[in-house]
């Protein structure tokens, strides 16, 4: 068990000063809910055990550590109705060293493990890149690590464990039959699939360079068409919206033309031949050359872009491989297809009274238009509001990238609160909270106001201890007064609320001896439970006298 326990630390270690937590709460269907936390403590060996042996909290592992370096690398995939199998198919057809898990949500982490700890952004890189293979670059729903530097205030963002309860839970990793694996089986392939480098996957597989010839037309087939090509047979399938496909090829073709004349078979070529060859042999329903002429080529005039943002070309899309190539799209064209959601990092709230929340988010870094994260403070009206959420990290000197300007206000406001369903939780201290600044605000007052023993002083604005019930009671009026000479404008009927909400005072209609004129004198009060470690007691003569007697 021990030689488990430190294999499965080796292989998912990550940041040493801070870890994520779930505690399972009600479940919806096959989806596990609750309450996920960040807690700033290092992660132990206890709870790694715990963890394994599906003791709640189960734990999540932040993976960039304090210096740039990670261990692993994981595509999030949080679509219900997809199919997984398949995808798990793709994954050992292209030969890719990924380790496909359930997660507890039933759909599917995807992990890439390095023997060793790397750096972060080369892991990201090649986990894009990845992504990009498997047609999977429009349905992200997070790449890890998520962020490729950290703040020493931040902690960045987990990701929950497999094999909590690793003897019968539904957190494991799936093996080449798409049947769950054991750990001891998990381990196997990590051994199989962990990589010593990524410096395979960094080179741009036939990607020729300036003033590089292309030996064959494949050459010359930008990122998104080979993925398409190499995952599909070396066909681009039917459904995949053939005249778009082609508009976008046809775009590769004009700026293909002159690099393909100087491969012997195509040197009289130009970019139609090209796309009507490209038409011919790679598509699996090609569209007649008839119709290429009247819808692909109908415009002479007409300025040709790449269609990288249509959803059947942006799956395949590798915009880093894709600048660098001799066809490829250039660096404003590169920028205009950085998603706003690729911006964000884990939104972290601070369970104070109301709630802070803490967003890492990319900004322009400087002239080069580079980016780099920063974290920032924000109401819960400001995080969901493009317009409030622009100007609060402007006002910060930091300056949001164009991406996040023209993402529609509407857009933002739900891919905000859908990341709020999946934000860390600090918990925090007891004094930002409301019941504890209440109940420290009404206890000053006790302490200023004085604590008498004889309720009759209560007409003099002091609070009475009612020795037998363990009471205070006070007049609203003195407390009112209180407030008044300290600027605190609450209202009464909020102070009142406040009482009987937070205090769980009660108001009570009494009366006490007026000690000169021996009549009963009427008078409301608010009484409370008293902790009589918060005040101390003013004695006079008589109330000696009563405590001597209630000692004897």
């Amino acid at each position: 068990m021990l030689r488990m326990l430190e294999k499965f630390i080796n292989i998912f270690e990550g940041l040493d000063r801070a870890y994520g937590t779930f505690v399972k709460g009600k479940s919806t269907g096959i989806k596990a809910e609750g309450r996920s936390s960040t807690v700033r403590e290092p992660l132990t060996k206890q709870l790694w055990q715990d963890h394994l042996d599906g003791k709640y909290p189960s734990i999540g592992v932040m993976p960039l550590k304090d210096d740039g370096t990670c261990k692993w690398g994981a595509i999030d995939i949080d679509l219900p109705e997809f199919d997984y199998e398949d995808l798990l198919k793709t994954i050992r057809k292209l030969k890719l060293p990924l380790i496909m898990f359930r997660s507890k949500s039933g759909c599917a982490h995807v992990y890439m493990f390095m023997k060793d700890f790397t750096n972060a952004v080369q892991v990201q890189k090649v986990m894009k890149k990845f992504a990009a293979k498997l047609g999977l670059a429009d349905k992200l729903d997070r790449t890890y690590p998520l962020q490729t530097e950290i703040d020493p205030k931040d902690t960045g963002s987990y990701l929950n464990l497999p094999y909590f309860n690793h003897e019968e839970g539904s957190r494991y990793a799936w093996n080449d039959e798409f049947e769950a694996a054991s750990i001891e089986e998990f381990f196997e392939m990590y051994e199989k699939y962990a990589q010593d480098s990524l410096g395979e996957y960094l080179v741009d597989e036939k990607i020729p360079k300036k003033k590089e010839k292309a030996k064959n037309l494949e050459d010359l087939y930008i990122p998104c068409m080979k993925n398409c090509l190499k995952r599909n047979d070396n066909k681009i399938p039917g459904d995949i919206g053939r005249n778009d496909y082609l508009m976008h090829c046809f775009t590769w073709a004009k700026r293909a033309e002159k690099h393909a004349k100087e491969i012997p078979e195509f040197s009289n070529f130009d970019a139609k031949d090209l796309l009507k060859y490209f038409n011919k042999k790679s598509m699996e329903s090609p569209l007649p050359e008839d119709e290429i002429e009247k819808t692909i080529f109908k415009s002479e005039n007409t300025e040709y872009k790449y269609l990288c943002k249509r959803p059947n070309i942006q799956k395949d899309c590798d915009p880093t491989a894709c600048r660098f190539h001799i066809c490829g799209i250039n660096k404003d064209e590169a920028e205009k297809l950085v998603r706003a959601e690729e911006l964000f990092g884990t939104i972290t709230e601070y369970t104070s009274e109301p709630p802070v929340f803490f967003d890492v988010v990319k900004v322009i870094k400087d002239s080069t238009d580079n980016l780099k994260q920063v974290r920032v403070e924000f109401t819960g009206s400001e995080i969901i509001d493009k317009k409030l959420y622009c100007n609060k990290l402007s006002d910060a000197g930091y300056f949001p990238p164009n991406a996040l300007y023209q993402m529609k206000s509407d857009d933002f406001r739900q891919w905000q609160l859908q990341r709020l369903t999946k934000r860390n939780i600090e918990e925090a201290e007891e004094e930002t909270q409301k019941k504890y600044q209440f109940e420290s605000l009404i206890y000053d007052f006790v302490e200023k106001a004085t604590v008498s023993l004889e309720k009759h002083n209560i007409q003099w604005g002091t609070c009475y201890l009612d020795q037998k019930q363990k009471t205070l009671e006070f007049r609203i009026k003195d407390l009112m007064d209180y407030l008044a000479s300290k600027n605190d404008k609450t209202s009464v009927r909020k102070i009142c609320f406040d009482l009987a909400k937070i205090m769980d005072a009660k108001r009570n209609r009494g009366d006490y001896t007026d000690k000169v004129s021996k009549k009963r004198v009427s008078c409301v009060t608010w009484k409370f439970a008293a902790d009589s470690s918060k005040f101390a007691i003013t004695i006079n003569q008589t109330a000696t006298k009563q405590l001597k007697n209630d000692k004897d």
